[in-house]
């Protein structure tokens, strides 16, 4: 097994993506997960067009009328990329906003703890943050061909855009959550109980606030990459795009569990917020520092801002304490498998715990190849395969496996493959 990643190529041979094994048992069965007819049926024709929905990618000519429409429904991707960016709040926060966040992973910072010139100056740099990956995004698509030597991925980020869509609309029905927030608002009351070992307040609150937050985080993302119900239910939507820019990543399904900043982090930071409390309203300048970097770091899957560190001595030295755009790119290589073949820097800002750990990895000057491990992983520019492809995948896996090896199917590393799989 090569790599956690490989996984989606297990279903692109059951659905004549990567080519069939007639003699595997999930070889009879289509895209849709039902047999194949092998002649005519009442039922045929919804099939066929079943089959020809699910292997039907977007694609755009580039002359005449299909130009347009490629324009037109490039403007559409961008307007629904804006949707989560957040650059609307952020500018409406400034008439009442009660709280920002100051570095990823801490909690956010209420504002009436603060006077009133630092706290208009935090607002305004959240502005600026949401600005400024709006700025490089747009970059990225005016740069793309001169940095990468390739064509922009029009069609992807049309793909992308319509999934990131979906995600927000179903995190929107309130109701999918609620078990999570009953479990968390239990545990929480679990907590009044543990007692606080260190109270810390200012510049040193803070800097303990980022440590607790990027090491809550580090583990919670590398259990993504280890496990296969993370992986394949959750966080392989982020990594699957071989054209990765800040238009064309895909974020996570909307369930908390199975983001990278949630799973562990829902119970881990909690806690450690409650044994070592920190009160980071003093800390003044510190707070505009870190936002800054929070800000600088925050565009981390753009090509133009991993161009323009490769090629900068200072830039470059950031990546001793954070995690830069170079660094989180290497994050989504597919060029290197990382130490323990899960991955590497799994850090959100902070590079100590990559290190520390062992899972560090240094960014080349030359940006590197992104997306899933496999060469015959499925790179869709379909939304409805995009969204459904990796958990079919398990779903076959289940229903070809006796009920014995489902244990492992769901909740094994996910180099782990069950005993009947595609071949």
């Amino acid at each position: 097994m090569q790599q956690f990643e490989m996984g989606i190529a297990a279903t692109d041979a059951a659905t004549g993506i990567a080519g069939t094994d007639a003699t595997h048992p999930l070889a009879t069965h289509g895209a849709s997960g039902f047999p194949a007819p092998a002649h005519a049926s009442p039922g045929a024709p919804l099939r066929d067009a079943l089959h020809r929905l699910w292997h039907a990618d977007i694609r755009f000519g580039r002359t005449g009328a299909q130009r347009l429409w490629l324009a037109l429904a490039s403007l559409a991707g961008i307007a629904l990329w804006l949707w989560p960016q957040g650059i609307v709040s952020d500018f409406a926060a400034l008439s009442g906003a009660e709280a920002v966040r100051v570095f990823y992973m801490v909690p956010d910072l209420e504002l009436s703890l603060l006077g009133g010139s630092m706290a208009t100056l935090l607002l305004w740099l959240a502005v600026a943050r949401a600005g400024f990956v709006i700025l490089v995004g747009l970059l990225d698509m005016a740069l793309y061909r001169r940095i990468t030597g390739r064509p922009f991925d029009w069609e992807s980020m049309i793909n992308v855009s319509i999934v990131n869509a979906v995600f927000i609309a179903v995190g929107g029905i309130a109701l999918l959550n609620l078990p999570v927030r009953d479990a968390l608002q239990a545990y929480d009351a679990l907590l009044e109980r543990v007692p606080t070992l260190v109270d810390l307040n200012g510049a040193l609150a803070l800097v303990l606030a980022a440590l607790i937050g990027d090491f809550c985080f580090y583990w919670s993302h590398r259990l993504c990459h280890g496990n296969r119900f993370f992986w394949y239910l959750g966080h392989i939507y982020h990594h699957r795009n071989r054209s990765l820019s800040q238009l064309t990543t895909a974020i996570e399904p909307p369930f908390k569990l199975l983001q990278a900043s949630g799973a562990l982090s829902l119970l881990l930071l909690p806690l450690l917020s409650k044994l070592f409390t920190t009160d980071i309203a003093g800390a003044g300048i510190a707070l505009v520092v870190l936002m800054v970097v929070d800000t600088w770091t925050d565009p981390s899957h753009s090509p133009a801002m991993y161009w323009l560190e490769a090629r900068s001595k200072a830039l470059k030295s950031l990546r001793l304490v954070f995690v830069t755009v170079g660094v989180h790119f290497m994050h989504h290589a597919r060029e290197t498998e990382g130490p323990y073949r899960t991955g590497c820097n799994f850090g959100a800002r902070l590079t100590v715990w990559d290190r520390l750990f062992g899972t560090y990895v240094e960014p080349t000057d030359h940006i590197p190849d992104t997306g899933l491990f496999d060469a015959h992983a499925d790179t869709c520019v379909n939304p409805l395969r995009y969204l459904l492809l990796p958990p079919l995948r398990m779903a076959l896996e289940l229903r070809a496996n006796p009920v014995r090896s489902w244990p492992k199917i769901l909740f094994a590393p996910t180099s782990y493959e069950p005993p009947i799989a595609s071949a």
